[in-house]
């Protein structure tokens, strides 16, 4: 073959490679080949074919410069969908990685978990970041395909994310700025306990906690829409915040576990349909800090030693109900101490069967990383139309006002138990506030019962 020829054939081989290729051409990784003693650790399964790589997974070596081959060979395939699926195991991250893809799923494999104290053995699929993973852990950024489907339009330059996570345990390398020797952490000093794991933020560590704290997921806000997110079964643990997005079409984040971080759900921007059900918050901050919330629920979370359960900016035909709080009054330092709820503004918001036992009496809180007073009321609606509260059971030892409404309109607060210790009192309304319809229980007011028959 002459050089000419040659020469061709090279050019056109490269020209029909993906632009995403050709920027950042993939080299083989020794590391990633499977091997009768390396096994497949993380299989791809994709449209166009499955791969299979392995990773590390004893925690013993760092493979985050793996797993950013594995995520960008997959990308490179050009206009693909694929799901991860990794083995049990612990894979060691010690860099940040960045996914960039319309739409992907990361999976482990069974029963994921890691105990904040106790047994503390490793089971399921973990990832574990070190010191220098951050501060946001797994990127997640927008992606575009060749061609619009199903008609086909080309070019098509709208850019899109749907992510789901599914059965993985993210570990950080420390809750950063929690104010560990006032509580939180069953460890006192500045030494790593015996998972290693460096909880203690001592004095002077962090220049800035915000910028330097650890996100296991995070979401920017860019080009496009990250317009789906789904995460199932999973745990995080020793993070500053869990899952971290600045804008999020629609979300599912169901079934989860959050505990020991400032921030267990941190949502910022808008968020239409954002669906927060079923999880376990425990020995945190703030467990779901949103910022626009639309037609949403937040239903049947479980929430123990949590400073604030939910701090909303505003929230607009959502739905607040059935969880569960309890702050036990041997709680640690600051992990009792705030309210349950504090919504900014709100039109149409129900709140019902709320179960909540706080054993503290959380005044003004000032202990903690966020030390700004949470509306200086347990639960505080500012700004307010068309409230229902009603059969919700809050017993609390509040020294002040329970239940705080400040600018609250054709609201109807009924039927709800509520106690507090003197000095208290249940409802009260500030600002300017009309309309509202408000029915304590009253044991006077009670029809008498039947006589028992047998």
């Amino acid at each position: 073959m002459n050089t000419t020829l040659r020469c061709l054939m090279t050019v056109a081989f490269f020209s029909a490679l993906p632009s995403s290729l050709l920027a950042k051409p993939i080299q083989p990784l020794e590391e990633l080949k499977v091997t009768e003693d390396r096994f497949a650790t993380v299989e791809v399964l994709t449209d166009q074919g499955e791969f299979e790589y392995h990773l590390d997974n004893t925690g013993e070596r760092d493979v985050s410069n793996a797993l950013q081959e594995v995520f960008d060979r997959t990308a490179a395939l050009g206009d693909v969908s694929a799901e991860f699926v990794f083995l049990p195991g612990v894979y060691s991250i010690d860099a940040p990685i960045t996914v960039k893809m319309v739409c992907l799923k990361l999976k482990g494999t069974a029963h994921g978990g890691l105990d904040i104290f106790g047994m503390n053995l490793k089971s399921g699929t973990i990832f574990r970041f070190g010191k220098n993973t951050g501060p946001n852990c797994i990127t997640f950024r927008r992606a575009s395909h060749s061609k619009s489907f199903p008609s086909g339009e080309s070019p098509w330059d709208h850019f899109d994310s749907k992510v789901e996570v599914e059965g993985m345990t993210f570990v950080g390398y420390n809750n950063t700025d929690v104010d560990t020797a006032n509580g939180y952490s069953r460890f006192r000093g500045d030494e790593p306990n015996f998972r290693g794991l460096n909880w203690y933020p001592s004095k002077g560590r962090y220049k800035d906690a915000e910028k330097e704290g650890q996100r296991a997921l995070f979401f920017p806000k860019g080009p496009g829409k990250n317009e789906m997110l789904r995460v199932n079964s999973c745990v995080f643990t020793d993070l500053y915040s869990g899952i971290e997005t600045e804008y999020c079409d629609v979300c599912f984040i169901t079934d989860s576990w959050f505990a020991q971080m400032v921030y267990g759900i941190r949502m910022q921007g808008h968020n239409p349909i954002c669906m927060i059900k079923n999880n376990c918050f425990a020995d945190l901050e703030t467990g779901i800090t949103l910022g626009e919330v639309t037609s949403s629920g937040l239903n049947d979370n479980g929430f123990a030693y949590v400073s604030k359960c939910f701090v909303i900016k505003d929230a607009q035909q959502t739905t607040i109900n059935n969880n569960t709080l309890l702050n036990w009054k041997l709680s640690t330092g600051a992990a009792a101490f705030g309210g349950f709820v504090h919504v900014g503004s709100s039109q149409n918001l129900v709140m019902t069967g709320n179960t909540i036992k706080q054993e503290l009496d959380s005044r003004t809180k000032t202990r903690t990383v966020d030390e700004q007073p949470n509306g200086r009321a347990f639960i505080n609606i500012e700004n307010a139309r068309n409230l229902v509260f009603s059969h919700n059971a809050v017993d609390t030892i509040q020294t002040q006002t329970v239940v705080k409404l400040h600018n609250v309109s054709n609201s109807v607060i009924t039927d709800n138990i509520i106690t507090f210790a003197d000095g208290g009192n249940a409802v009260a309304q500030t600002g300017t506030s009309e309309g509202n319809f408000y029915r304590p229980l009253n044991p006077a007011d009670s029809a008498p019962f039947d006589s028992f028959k047998e």
